[in-house]
């Protein structure tokens, strides 16, 4: 719109006018960074991809809300032995101890670290990574039931017409045109989508309990509910 290359102008703002290079030489002198006045109750550890490849272990304050007073610590690498003894020795007992929570995803390095860390706070799985590991099994069916539906289709006499349905699709365009319509809510479907879903669950019902099983762990943790009553609706969905 003004003329002016993106890149450019970010490489600008990156090198010039943020104090980006300074910060790095000023914080990064040692390798990573620490900030012991961002340590809270509540806290998440990630770790993020950086430019050029390099993965960086980030320990940030919920309470900061992505603003001033969030990011706690950076520390190159995901080794969960050089990041427990960079934080260990960068903290003393009592404010590891002064939090209550930590919040990760589901990778065994990152619940390593945040319990040996932090061993008084509770190691709490991001839901966003639960859910994506139940949305992953719904889109994993699918794809099971499309590829056993192709082998079908290369044993059939290719002179027949292939069969369409009420909407005109035919059921391997079905799954296929389904994928995203799988992981999202059913309020947030279009009449288009819902007449496919629904061919999809009358002819594989197995698709259709996967995806309630799917929104009913969504509808758990948009209500917050209590870890008990969750894991009880979730039993009962599964012997359903």
């Amino acid at each position: 719109m003004y003329c002016v290359n993106g890149k450019h102008f970010a490489d600008l703002y990156r090198n010039k006018i943020s104090g980006y290079a300074d910060w790095c030489e000023q914080e990064l002198g040692c390798g990573f960074y620490f900030n012991a006045d961002n340590i809270g109750p509540y806290m998440s550890l990630d770790e993020t991809c950086l430019s050029n490849g390099e993965v960086w272990t980030f320990l940030t304050n919920k309470d900061g809300h992505g603003g001033k007073g969030t990011l706690a610590a950076a520390i190159p690498g995901t080794k969960s032995d050089e990041i427990i003894s960079i934080l260990v020795n960068a903290m003393v007992r009592s404010l590891r101890r002064r939090v209550k929570e930590v919040t990760c995803d589901l990778s065994p390095s990152m619940m390593l670290i945040a319990a040996e860390v932090f061993y008084n706070a509770h190691v709490v799985n991001d839901c966003f990574h639960v859910q994506q590991v139940y949305n992953e099994a719904v889109d994993e069916i699918r794809i099971d039931i499309r590829r056993q539906l192709i082998a079908e289709e290369n044993n059939r006499d290719k002179s027949e017409p292939p069969v369409t349905y009420s909407n005109g699709e035919t059921m391997r365009q079905i799954l296929a045109r389904s994928k995203h319509t799988l992981m999202m809510s059913q309020n947030k479907w279009t009449d288009i989508q819902r007449h496919r879903v629904n061919i999809l669950f009358k002819y594989y019902p197995i698709l259709k309990a996967a995806y309630s099983l799917a929104m009913e762990l969504r509808k758990i943790f948009n209500a917050k509910i209590s870890p008990t009553k969750a894991m009880g609706r979730m039993t009962s969905g599964m012997k359903r």
